[in-house]
């Protein structure tokens, strides 16, 4: 659910009526393609917990409850931090960047439960720092009177990388024979285009 609201009139870029601005298609691309990265990971991980590391779907589903909630917690940090000085931009990267990274804790953790949970963690806390400044963003970009065209176009792309991103990593392991490595590696690439596209 989107939160962030603006006075725009003074900052949005002049969008041609009936069409959103470049920064938001922008934004979008960049939810597009790090949802694909994302959700790669979360499409495969109670596959991974649970037949890989021998997990109880009550123990997998225990702490992916957890992260959720540590991730809504953090949202608020995320918001306060980027209001500071307009910094909604940087905190937004950093964000994107923190969970493109925690790719690469997956690989190297070994399948080692605690580097694992410590990776996950990293991507929740990502996750929650880059939602408000990155809806921020969006309402700079657009005019007061377009601003629900432009979140719906930007959940709509949202959405298509979320859509993209299981069929990625379950075409991944058919192709690999159930290398789950093979899923990490090619997320944090996305990722990390992702984070590029932004900058």
């Amino acid at each position: 659910m989107y939160l962030a609201t603006t006075d725009a009139a003074a900052t949005a870029t002049k969008v041609t009526r009936g069409r959103v601005g470049g920064p938001v298609l922008a934004l979008g691309a960049v939810s597009l393609v790090t949802d694909i990265s994302s959700e790669m990971v979360t499409a495969v991980l109670p596959l991974y917990f649970v037949l890989q590391l021998g997990l109880s779907p009550l123990q997998f589903g225990f702490l992916d409850g957890l992260y959720n909630g540590v991730t809504a917690l953090v949202r608020l940090l995320g918001g306060h931090a980027a209001d500071r000085g307009g910094r909604h931009k940087l905190v937004a990267g950093a964000g994107y960047a923190l969970s493109a990274f925690s790719r690469l804790g997956l690989l190297l953790a070994g399948g080692g439960t605690v580097g694992i949970g410590a990776s996950i963690a990293a991507d929740r806390l990502g996750k929650g720092v880059r939602t408000a400044p990155r809806d921020a963003l969006i309402s700079l970009s657009a005019p007061p009177d377009a601003l629900g065209r432009a979140f719906g176009v930007h959940r709509a792309m949202d959405t298509t990388g979320a859509l993209l991103g299981p069929l990625a990593a379950f075409a991944l392991l058919w192709a690999t024979a159930d290398a789950y490595d093979a899923v990490f590696v090619v997320s944090f690439c996305v990722g990390l285009l992702g984070v590029l596209m932004l900058i």
